[in-house]
């Protein structure tokens, strides 16, 4: 299987990552994967456990038994309870400060999780415990779901090696070099990383050691991954049948998007403007000049004509984010009445634009308003999305009074640059747990650990979060419902994020290779890496 990937990876330590090819190697305990027995289903499958992980006490305590036979690839090593009390332990290590130990605090806060990793605590104090028998109890503050702890802490803490990983240590246990080059890259998943360069390509091999290979659910014998951002290399790579898997864009969905090799998804999220209204630019923490903006993007534009297939949302929520009903079914989120009034009440709006930019300008001591974009660098996409904000924004409210400054930066740099702060108004996304669409806004809480600089902070929405994921709404569809458009609401009325595009991409693939579904499925797509590849 050979595909592109435009945005370059620094590393492979699972615990640092910001990039989620990382799963291509990485084991977890629970896998998600596609039905691979023609009925397009999504399953949860016990992957480094012998069975899924199950509770006894109403969803405090979860039990996670491992299988006796799971070793990493290269050395043979077991991956067991041992493995993962190590790999939960240096995650929250409070000197290492991995970036994703936010992972271990919501939905699922496992005891004390947060307090060892602020070093309030002692390790002994985490509700993770190796109870012996090759079994691992962790230990939560509220009640889980199943749904909600597989796709959770089931699926997004990868083992590390602890060998290696120590191996990679500095002197004063600040950080690791563990993922940074192959041979400090072991494997506990289905595929291994055979072959990496920087900035290159990467080859994954087909790991015959991992259960999820011995029961059927992978067959390439190798995943090539080629760093590629231009679209039109891209489309020529595919047309020479260089690439097996292209995304469609621009001119090309027009042309293409009809082709029976094309699929297309529904995506769970809705990319935008990341807005942060704590900026030392004074400007910024203008709530008349954040809805300005807002109610102005060029969001159509984006969506029709720089990304051609995508929908243009005045709403921070995807259509793609289903909600349970009150009698027990689901729907989609964007149908309900109350997620309806939210887009009718924010639609967009150049009059009331200009009005509210005049009272910030006024604000300003009627001062010239400068402000600094941020886009990923070497995408084509993000930089015309910028520059097409750059000349909405000033032909409207005036180049005289109005500037907005480009500036260039690696995505991974970039969202190093959120966290702390460094930025204006920056293009991004932030991800969502399709099972549970409420939990997904903890990145707004005001307790967050690892949220990205945006100035909000609000009780009502704290309270909302916490009555919608752990307290007195859990049960109470109709309530969730409410709560999750309020939540919305208030996101938008002082605008964190600007939504620009939700990117139901397409994506064409070559007669040759079987997808597991053709049903897009939440988290596993089209299964595209559990593809086999028929004789041509």
């Amino acid at each position: 299987v050979f595909y592109n990937w435009g945005t370059v990876r620094a590393t492979f330590n699972p615990q640092m990552y910001t990039n989620s090819k990382v799963i291509d190697i990485f084991g977890t305990m629970v896998a998600m994967v596609s039905s691979v027995d023609g009925s397009e289903q999504l399953e949860f499958v016990p992957h480094h456990l012998s069975e899924l992980p199950y509770s006894e006490d109403g969803g405090i305590t979860w039990i996670c038994k491992f299988r006796d036979d799971v070793v990493w690839y290269e050395d043979d090593t077991p991956i067991n309870a041992d493995t993962y009390e190590y790999t939960f332990k240096m995650l929250l290590d409070p000197k290492l400060v991995n970036k994703n130990a936010a992972y271990v605090f919501d939905p699922c806060r496992v005891i004390n999780a947060r307090a060892y990793y602020a070093g309030e605590c002692e390790w002994e104090d985490v509700g993770i415990k190796n109870v012996g028998d090759n079994t691992l109890e962790i230990t939560l503050e509220y009640p889980s779901t199943p749904v909600d702890f597989y796709s959770t802490l089931g699926t997004v803490i990868w083992p590390v090696h602890p060998e290696i990983y120590e191996a990679g240590m500095n002197e004063d246990r600040t950080s690791t070099t563990y993922g940074t080059t192959v041979a400090e890259t072991p494997s506990s998943g289905p595929f291994y990383l055979k072959e990496w360069v920087l900035d290159g390509y990467e080859v994954f091999a087909l790991n015959e050691k991992d259960p999820l290979v011995k029961m059927g659910y992978f067959f390439a014998d190798e995943i090539n991954g080629r760093y590629v951002s231009e679209t039109a290399t891209i489309w020529q790579m595919f047309q020479n049948a260089e690439l097996d898997w292209a995304p469609l864009s621009g001119d090309l969905y027009e042309a293409n998007k009809n082709d029976p090799r094309a699929n297309t998804s529904k995506s769970p999220m809705v990319w935008g403007i990341l807005v942060n209204g704590a900026s030392d630019n004074v400007i910024m923490q203008d709530n008349d000049f954040r809805l300005a903006l807002y109610y102005s993007t060029p969001r159509v534009q984006v969506a029709t004509e720089v990304y051609v297939l995508y929908k243009s949302p005045n709403y921070i929520i995807s259509e793609g984010i289903s909600v349970q009903t009150a009698d027990g079914g689901t729907m989609y989120y964007r149908d309900t009445p109350e997620a309806k009034a939210i887009v009718e009440r924010f639609a967009d709006n150049d009059e009331l634009a200009l009005e509210l930019f005049d009272k910030a300008y006024e604000a300003n001591g009627s001062q010239k308003i400068t402000v600094e974009m941020t886009y990923f660098d070497e995408q084509e996409d993000m930089k015309r999305t910028a520059e097409v904000c750059q000349e909405k924004w000033e032909n409207l409210f005036g180049s005289d009074r109005f500037e907005l400054v480009l500036r260039a930066v690696q995505p991974a740099q970039a969202y190093d640059n959120y966290r702390i702060g460094d930025y204006d108004l920056g293009t991004g996304t932030n991800l969502t747990n399709v099972f549970n669409m409420w939990s997904s806004f903890n990145i707004y809480t005001s307790d967050y650990a690892d949220k990205y600089v945006n100035g909000f902070a609000n009780e009502e929405f704290d309270q909302l979060y916490f009555d919608s994921v752990y307290g007195e709404l859990m049960d109470d569809p109709q309530g969730r419902i409410e709560a999750l458009a309020r939540m919305e609401e208030l996101l938008m009325e002082y605008v964190p994020f600007i939504p620009a595009m939700q990117n139901d991409n397409t994506w064409l693939t070559q007669e040759w290779v079987e997808l597991p579904t053709y049903t897009y499925l939440p988290f596993v797509g089209f299964g595209f890496r559990q593809s086999d590849i028929l004789p041509h």
